[in-house]
């Protein structure tokens, strides 16, 4: 039998490792047996020890019912070595026990422990934990595993000590000029490798180095000629910004991107209108340097993640990541739109100009990232044919659903020109009197075929459509005029409560439409109110604070509609100060009866009361829901109790009504007291 053919090296590390070896295992197997004796007792006292400080920590957070607490303490006991699973029994009446357990494992399995939790005396509950039976086990391996990296460890030093002179002298010159070759075939970023040997090895290695500095400097002229070869092939040379080529590659990765993850994406084609003309009349030097301006301004309304690209002439594109929301979708392109309307001041001349924008969704559209654009080109096309400086969304003509949006938006149009639209008003009383304080105007479509149509069924499409900017104007006009008929008539209504939608809200002519009305109709600030979704509130803070604060500057009273059914938050309240907020109907429609419902709508109250803020109920339809709002603190109150939403003539006459009520019951009170 022949034995393998060893290096001197591998020879003597092989006898090395087994004159270590040997007697380590069997020390190895000796103590084993002794860390299992001593270590069984300690783990108990541990297990005891974790048990009783995780009950005490759980005495507070369940003496106060912090249940965000309870669970947080409870899961960092999860985390202590060795137990796998707990639950925590409280004794509070219909209180669900805690059960956790770590990810993997099934509860209640393991050496069971447990402990009371009390507090002064007062059982709150109990702890029981569940604790790993293998830790032992897992201890020794842990020890098992030291023993066998100290025994590598020895063999390790022996050989190095042994061989040192072989590695000083042949072996770690020459590892280091294989390292120094690989670094040079690598094109690592390292420095040169320093050579005190003044052998052979030694002049090998410096010679390398000489090599290596020249195949970097020959690399790194060839990368920047590179660099700048990409940069005039994929920028465009007068914007700097991305042209149609690297677009297209970037919207590829996008959509790649963006359908691992489920995201959504839109893409904006912006062209500039009639800007053919700026270039007729001022020349092409007045037109590029337009071109950079608004080029800038694009660029610096987005995102730093968005990308902005010019495709063509006259022509952007634009992509943004993360587009779920649909409303920020929206915003953005209304601020572009705003943005780019701003002039520009070039030598001298001020020059205005608008864009058309089609806005393309990733997938709702298609999942082509080349019909995308298209699918946008054609948007914005769609957008010059509805007049110019606006923006419109893809809709695909052979989709039934969006067929009929289409027809709808055409009627939408139609009945704008022809006046088919109506305002109906819905008494607000006060809770207490029962006295008229006001109304909130609903808008109606009186459609030729369908009758009296619903906002639910066509606001939506006139958002889609951008009408609902022109939608919302005429419904303050409307208003508007109406209270000053009132007020010829004598008529005491109160205020009027106007909806103002998200997309009209950002819109930056909201503020003059609403200035204008007021104005030409002689309305006065507590005569109009404003109102609001928490939506609205809570998006694009920055800019709501602005148009809140210019609301306000008018002297309008602002209210937050359907209040709770959206992403309601304290610092809104503090930041912006509505005058009213508006109980959603869902929270009126099963009191009294729902101990939730009254609870929730309790604590509105409460925190309105403390904040100087007035109540609003909506949807009060019997007398023990008015009886309930009125007893928990709730100012005014709105619904069919009260009254439907009316024309403008039937909301008059319940007014009068009203008021003769109230005036009898005066007359009666005082006759009753001059008796």
């Amino acid at each position: 039998m022949r034995w393998p053919m060893l290096s001197i090296r591998s020879t003597i590390a092989l006898g090395i490792a087994l004159a270590v070896l040997a007697p380590t295992g069997m020390l190895w197997h000796l103590e084993q047996e002794l860390t299992r004796k001593a270590q069984a007792p300690l783990i108990e006292q541990n297990r005891q020890a974790v048990l009783l400080m995780s009950a005490a920590a759980l005495v507070q957070p369940l003496w106060t019912l912090d249940s965000q607490q309870t669970e947080q303490r409870a899961r960092r006991t999860l985390r202590e070595t060795g137990v796998l699973s707990l639950r925590l029994s409280e004794r509070r009446p219909l209180a669900t026990p805690l059960v956790l357990a770590r990810p993997g494992e099934a509860a209640f399995k393991g050496v069971p422990l447990s402990a009371p939790i009390r507090h002064e005396g007062e059982l709150l509950g109990e702890l029981e934990l569940w604790f790993d039976p293998g830790q032992i086990d897992r201890l020794l391996a842990e020890r098992r595993s030291a023993t066998i990296q100290l025994a590598a460890l020895q063999i390790l030093l022996s050989v190095a000590v042994l061989l040192a002179l072989l590695h000083w002298r042949l072996l770690a010159p020459v590892q280091r000029l294989k390292r120094q070759a690989s670094e040079i075939a690598s094109r690592a970023d390292v420095a040169p490798v320093q050579w005190d040997q003044r052998d052979e090895l030694g002049q090998l290695g410096e010679h390398l180095n000489d090599v290596h500095g020249q195949i970097d400097a020959l690399f790194d002229q060839l990368e920047r000629q590179k660099a700048e070869l990409e940069k005039i092939a994929l920028h465009d040379t007068l914007t700097g910004l991305p042209n149609r080529m690297l677009f297209r590659a970037l919207t590829g990765a996008a959509v790649a991107a963006a359908s691992r993850d489920g995201q959504r994406l839109a893409l904006l084609f912006i062209d500039l209108d009639r800007f053919k003309a700026v270039n007729d009349a001022f020349g092409h030097a007045v037109g590029d340097a337009v071109l950079v301006t608004l080029a800038h301004r694009l660029r610096a309304t987005v995102r730093a993640s968005d990308v902005v690209c010019r495709h063509s002439g006259d022509e952007f594109t634009m992509l943004l990541h993360d587009a779920s929301d649909l409303d920020e979708v929206v915003g953005t392109t209304e601020r572009l739109l705003a943005k780019l309307e701003q002039p520009v001041q070039v030598d001298g001349r001020e020059i205005t100009m608008s864009a058309s924008i089609g806005v393309a969704l990733y997938p709702d559209d298609t999942t082509d990232p080349a019909a995308l654009v298209q699918h946008a080109d054609t948007a914005m096309y769609a957008a010059k044919h509805l007049g110019r400086a606006r923006y419109s969304f893809y809709r695909a003509e052979f989709n039934e659903q969006l067929l009929a949006n289409q027809r709808l938006e055409a009627e939408l149009r139609e009945a704008l020109l022809n006046d088919e639209f109506v305002l109906h008003y819905q008494p607000q009383v006060d809770a207490s009197s029962g006295h008229l304080v006001g109304c909130e105007a609903l808008i109606r479509w009186h459609h030729p075929q369908r009758g009296l149509v619903p906002p639910l069924q066509f606001i939506g499409a006139a958002e889609q459509c951008g009408l609902i900017s022109e939608l919302g104007a005429w419904t303050i006009r409307t208003a508007c005029a109406q209270m000053a008929d009132w007020k010829r008539r004598g008529l005491a209504f109160g205020s009027v409560a106007v909806n103002v939608s998200a997309l009209e809200f950002r819109s930056h002519r909201l503020v003059d439409v609403v200035t204008q009305a007021m104005a030409e109709f002689g309305v006065q600030p507590h005569e109009l109110e404003i109102e609001l979704t928490e939506s609205v509130l809570m998006t694009d803070t920055d800019t709501t604070q602005r148009i809140v604060e210019r609301i306000k500057a008018l002297g309008l009273p602002l209210a937050v509609d359907d209040f709770g059914t959206g992403y309601s938050s304290l610092s809104y309240l503090k930041r912006l100060r509505p005058s009213k907020i508006k109980i959603d109907r869902s929270f009126v429609r099963d009191l009294p009866g729902d101990d939730d419902d009254r609870v929730l709508v309790h604590a509105i109250v409460q925190l309105a009361l403390a904040m100087g803020i007035r109540v609003v109920a909506e949807g009060v339809e019997t007398e023990p829901q008015r009886a309930e709002l009125h007893r928990m603190g709730c100012h005014m109150l709105q619904g069919y109790l009260i009254s439907r939403p009316q024309p403008a003539g039937g909301f008059e006459q319940f007014a009068r009504q009203l008021a003769h009520t109230a005036l009898a019951d005066r007359v009666g009170l005082d006759a009753s007291l001059a008796d």
